[in-house]
């Protein structure tokens, strides 16, 4: 089989850009051109030149590659619907960015070549076609662009030669998979959209007209707010940021007496919300639908993370917020339902598997409630006493020492975490620790490997530390360094991929333990997705452990069933570990 590496360069300004319109919206716009395709083939094959005037049938059969495929192969899909050039179907096409993030190379083309070649991607070419027509360019600018595109092409078929051996079948199925679910749209309610513009536009003016520097200088002008705490009398905080504890404090006070200070929150706050509404708009398509989506491998455990952008379809929120609320623009026409499922509590299971505690597995399974399991492991609960959740007060309290003390949470940060008195937190840390003794000992045991790999390291063998998991894939951290830290511990550290830079993450028992559950957690996640697909569900959206499709109004019940079904049978290569999902029907995305 041949590989071909592709590449388009295309027009693009402020205005008609991806970043602003999304893919399709950048497409379809009208100053929109793809002036130049480059190709570089196993078989010898170098082409630069304008993309009809390739020979497309080259891919037929055969495997096409992209250093962001969900760019490329959607604007060559696209193009070959408008008829620009013809369509043909290479056997696969595969994302060198998404093999990139696999192998803990850097996303981007330059970061991912610089780290594993040690070549210096120069950029600047790319800057300076902004705004630039093919025609209108110089002989010299042209020949500048073509020697960059094919350079691009050619690193792109390096990488695959080099790593793709490393990027397993399933993982590429995974990659496919969803910039499929991405490339099919989600259903918008357009109406819906025009009020929430509308009513936005409106609070946002409301907010400014309680600004008294309004006009006369930039409202989130830092000078001008800390002059206005001198005109009232007021020391100006350190940070506006409402996650400072301090600063909240200060803000909630003195917001009772001067109206001005809560509305330049609520500016803030509400201009980042218009942000979000404007995305959805530009994004959303003429047939009603918004053609935007997740990334593979976002994050080193392989979690699927926000493409990027002003909004974020990973971290919608939930509430309402000034007359907003964003997932409720997510609503399908009369003859189509959302079928949501999700699989509950997983990274909960995952870890008690990974601790190998399979009694605490068999309750789990048992109970209807799965915090129930874990207040009879704890001595606060009997089974003879019904569910759990008759008793909401102990429930949350369970829930809280599950989900904050299974990663090592000390007992200040619990404290603050589950919102309980010092002394309570103690308590609750002290009876987690002592009831699962065998997620202690799974963080001795991490803490332990990553000390094994480093002497190993230190002594002339060069050893990166790993993690297994039972789905064949490995938490490849690398070699790590070491630091001493006060109290004369050792500090270990392991360096991921950021943007195009790699950046020191601390690392110690509990944290692995965390990475490992979310891992295992999300690799069972990507199994349910490929069957739940396989099945014939049109999948349109996933978040997190959720999995969102679009059905017809009559057979939306039978496809719930049969998602729920697929989602509590666990993978082959994890048969033991015991699953459940929930799921419901809608009209409208309100999860």
């Amino acid at each position: 089989m041949k590989i071909y590496a592709l590449d388009y360069e295309t027009y693009y300004d402020k205005r008609c850009s991806i970043k602003t319109l999304g893919p399709l919206g950048y497409f379809s716009h009208p100053d929109f051109d793809a002036y130049l395709l480059t190709v570089k083939g196993t078989d010898g094959t170098e082409f630069v030149g304008h993309p009809k005037e390739f020979n497309w049938n080259l891919l037929i059969g055969n495997t096409a590659l992209s250093h962001n495929a969900s760019f490329d192969e959607t604007l060559y899909l696209y193009g070959a619907t408008q008829g620009w050039w013809p369509e043909v179907r290479p056997l696969v096409w595969h994302c060198t960015a998404d093999l990139a993030a696999y192998v803990r190379l850097p996303r981007s083309l330059k970061g991912a070549t610089n780290k594993a070649f040690g070549i210096e991607v120069d950029k600047s070419t790319r800057d300076n076609m902004s705004g630039k027509r093919w025609e209108s360019m110089t002989d010299e600018f042209r020949e500048e662009v073509s020697a960059y595109a094919i350079k691009d092409a050619e690193l792109c078929l390096r990488l695959w030669e080099e790593f793709g051996d490393r990027w397993p079948e399933e993982e590429r199925v995974i990659s496919t998979l969803n910039r499929r679910i991405c490339q099919g749209g989600i259903p918008i309610d357009t109406d819906l959209l025009k009020k929430q513009l509308e009513t936005i536009n409106e609070k946002l003016f409301e907010a400014e007209s309680n600004i008294p520097w309004l006009g006369s200088k930039p409202l989130l002008s830092r000078a001008a707010f800390d002059e206005e705490c001198q005109k009232v009398g007021l020391e100006p905080p350190a940070s506006l940021a409402k996650t400072n504890p301090e600063s909240k404090k200060w803000i909630e006070y003195n917001s009772q007496k001067h109206d001005w200070i809560e509305a330049t929150q609520n500016w803030r706050r509400i201009n980042a919300l218009k942000k979000k509404v404007e995305s959805f708009d530009v994004a959303t398509m003429p047939d009603g639908r918004y053609y935007g989506g997740c990334m593979y491998f976002g994050a080193h455990t392989g979690r699927f993370s926000g493409s990027g952008g002003n909004l974020n379809l990973q971290n919608l929120p939930r509430e309402e917020m000034f007359g907003i609320n964003l997932r409720h623009l997510i609503s399908t026409k009369e003859d189509k339902k959302l079928v949501v499922a999700d699989l509950s509590q997983i990274e909960v299971r995952t870890l008690c598997w990974l601790a190998g505690d399979r009694n605490m597995l068999a309750e789990i399974e048992e109970c209807d409630d799965i915090y129930e399991a874990f207040a009879i492991r704890f001595g606060r609960w009997e089974k003879e006493n019904g569910a759990l959740k008759q008793d909401p007060k102990l429930r949350h309290k369970v829930k809280a020492m599950v989900l904050g003390c299974g990663y090592g949470a000390g007992k200040k940060r619990f404290a603050e975490m589950a919102g309980m008195t010092q002394k309570e937190a103690n308590a609750a840390v002290d009876l987690y620790r002592s009831s699962m003794d065998s997620v202690t000992r799974l963080w001795r045991e991490y803490n332990n490997d990553i000390v094994g790999a480093y002497n190993l390291s230190e002594q002339g063998m060069p050893t990166p530390f790993t993690v297994d998991l039972p789905s064949g894939r490995v938490l490849d951290y690398g070699l790590i360094s070491a630091d001493k830290i006060e109290g004369g511990r050792t500090q270990h550290t392991a360096y991921f991929p950021k943007g195009a830079k790699m950046i020191p993450i601390k690392l110690w028992g509990g944290f692995i333990a965390e990475n490992a559950s979310q891992a295992l957690a999300r690799d069972i996640f990507s199994d349910m997705l490929v069957r739940v697909s396989a099945a014939g569900h049109r999948v349109i959206m996933h978040v997190h452990d959720e999995i969102v499709v679009e059905a017809d109004a009559d057979k939306a019940d039978a496809a719930l069933e049969d998602i729920l079904t697929i989602m509590s049978t666990p993978p082959e290569w994890i048969p033991d570990i015991p699953l459940d999902a929930d799921g419901t029907t809608l009209t409208r995305y309100t999860k």
